[in-house]
């Protein structure tokens, strides 16, 4: 060990405990706030979870959300970071930013309220406005990102929507969250085109608790959208197509099984 060494050496520590020190400030846990989370007792809540980001969780949610709007009450939480949120232009419009750091919009009778960049993390999301509100609770890609215990309880949802993009690594992380992830009897959701139509090389990846889920009806497919995915959700109306998924995915969740168009 040279001089140069060994005078680089304590400053060196010091630097990485100073480093360390930031990002333990600066990276807050997505589970915090949601873990002990429990709804309103008239609230129904629905929890849609990505297999990976960018998958389309948030814009199932959002469609799911509207549909569920035509009948009563409805609106989305996204659980994600403000850096991450895929609702940042989705609101016709902006109602201000409420307890806990929580930003509220609205947008088709669709309340949105999503994490704002003065959010507390350990801050559970606000309670319903209305009477019997219809909550999609957009998750993300926590069940693939946090230990069981410091993700979100099983509980919290009357039903669970996997969103998944036909691809190898999303039918891994599938299989994963299928087998320890908080989501019992889920429905799936399928970004891209039918499992109908999958190339062999896909269909033989998938394994048993997938499979099992593809073979129960509990599937609902939602075409890619090329504007959608150009441009994000902003405050226009979604295309037909994904509104028409979104109904066959929520007669899914309401127990009625059909094969996804």
């Amino acid at each position: 060990m040279t001089d140069e060494t060994i005078e680089w050496a304590p400053l060196a520590a010091t630097v990485r405990n100073a480093l360390a020190q930031r990002v333990r400030q600066q990276v807050l846990p997505p589970g915090s706030g949601l873990y002990g989370w429990q709804p309103r007792y008239d609230e129904t809540v629905v929890a849609v979870a990505g297999m990976a980001g960018s998958v389309g969780a948030t814009t199932v949610s959002l469609a799911l959300a509207s549909v569920a709007a035509l009948t009563g009450p409805a609106r989305i939480i996204e659980c994600a970071p403000p850096t991450r949120s895929g609702l940042t232009a989705a609101a016709a419009a902006e109602l201000g930013t409420g307890h806990g750091g929580w930003r509220r919009g609205q947008r088709e009778g669709v309340t949105l309220i999503r994490r704002s960049s003065t959010s507390l993390f350990d801050a559970a999301p606000p309670p319903p406005e209305e009477d019997g509100t219809f909550t999609v609770l957009d998750v993300g890609d926590l069940p693939t990102n946090r230990p069981g215990d410091q993700s979100i309880a099983a509980d919290v949802a009357g039903g669970w929507v996997l969103v998944a993009r036909p691809s190898v690594p999303c039918l891994r992380k599938l299989e994963l969250v299928l087998d320890v992830g908080p989501a019992h009897n889920p429905t799936l959701a399928i970004v891209g085109i039918s499992p109908r139509r999958w190339p062999t090389r896909l269909a033989s990846a998938i394994q048993p608790r997938a499979r099992a889920l593809l073979e129960s009806g509990r599937v609902a497919t939602f075409r890619h959208d090329k504007r959608l995915a150009l441009t994000g959700l902003t405050p226009d109306p979604l295309p037909r197509h994904v509104a028409v998924s979104a109904r066959t995915l929520l007669t899914l969740l309401e127990g009625t099984p059909q094969c996804g168009s």
